[in-house]
């Protein structure tokens, strides 16, 4: 871990899976903050995603690998009745909380903004969803190309010469989870001329700053 960074210092814990959440933690991590990835006993989805088409496949779970270098690693199962005691210590410890559970799930794991702030005054609280905290599509589970690259249409733009099937972009299209990579950059930067919990609700479909 690199000791002499911009963000050296700050603790960070990744409660988020797949690439947004654990992509803005991987970058704080890279600039020093000490990250703990928390998971699942049997570890998140997105370990299988070097198994699981568009993605390319490979024996190595390099998608994984790539949004979780860095990080120190916890096994932690958040439907267990001790869950709350460690969670709660995590929270304590920590400057920035990374989160992207699903509305309902969030709520029966006692994971929403009202469960953390009591613990940590001074926390960043980064939420990230789908559709946004409100409004009809809310529930819904969102991830770049439901919320981002079909809403916004760019999903039709890329295709192959020789196939009517859209496919996702990976390499020269822009991808959404890097806005909230800075997004999140910016909020920390700004994190030391604030004396109370900042609560920062991130939408791939829409973004918004609630201070």
């Amino acid at each position: 871990m690199i000791t002499d960074n911009i963000f050296s210092g700050l603790k960070v814990v990744d409660l988020a899976s797949f690439v947004a959440g654990p992509g803005a933690a991987v970058i704080l991590s890279d600039f020093g903050a000490d990250v703990i990835k928390v998971e699942p006993p049997k570890g998140e989805m997105w370990r299988m995603a070097n198994k699981a088409p568009p993605q390319p496949l490979s024996k190595d779970a390099y998608q994984w690998h790539l949004n979780n270098r860095n990080k120190r690693g916890l096994a932690l199962n958040l439907k267990s009745p001790d869950a709350g005691k460690i969670l709660e210590r995590l929270v304590k410890w920590a400057d920035v909380l990374i989160v992207n559970t699903p509305h309902a799930a969030r709520k029966r794991l006692k994971l929403e903004y009202d469960d953390i702030a009591q613990w940590n005054s001074r926390l960043i609280y980064a939420n990230l969803t789908g559709y946004g905290e409100k409004g009809p599509d809310a529930d819904l589970p969102g991830f770049d190309v439901t919320a981002y690259w079909s809403r916004s249409g760019l999903l039709s733009l890329t295709r192959w010469q020789s196939t009517h099937l859209a496919v996702r972009g990976h390499r020269r299209q822009p991808n959404c989870c890097w806005d909230v990579c800075r997004d999140c950059y910016w909020l920390v930067s700004t994190r030391t001329h604030r004396q109370r919990l900042l609560r920062y609700d991130v939408a791939i479909s829409r973004r918004c700053v609630v201070g």
